[in-house]
């Protein structure tokens, strides 16, 4: 789920890695386990926050956490 942006609204994305051999690669190099928690930034109104829920592990992340491999995971899952 993305939240936050300008005007606030909600975003959500759901898929299967066996329906979607991309998305399966996407999930491998995303990396989320080494993460760091999610630290509270000053972040302008139209920034976004991220909830992201791979096999039950859930993370939140802020759009500047949102880098490489994982920002690509995203932008796979938005799409559309």
């Amino acid at each position: 789920m993305r939240s936050g942006g300008f005007a606030g609204i909600e975003r959500r994305a759901e898929a299967d890695t066996a329906e979607d051999p991309a998305l399966e690669a996407l999930v491998s190099r995303s990396e989320l386990e080494s993460l760091p928690p999610r630290r509270e930034e000053r972040r302008a109104d139209d920034g976004f926050v991220y909830e992201i829920d791979l096999g039950g592990r859930t993370v939140t992340v802020g759009e500047s956490q949102l880098t490489g491999p994982l920002r690509e995971l995203v932008g796979h899952l938005l799409k559309g």
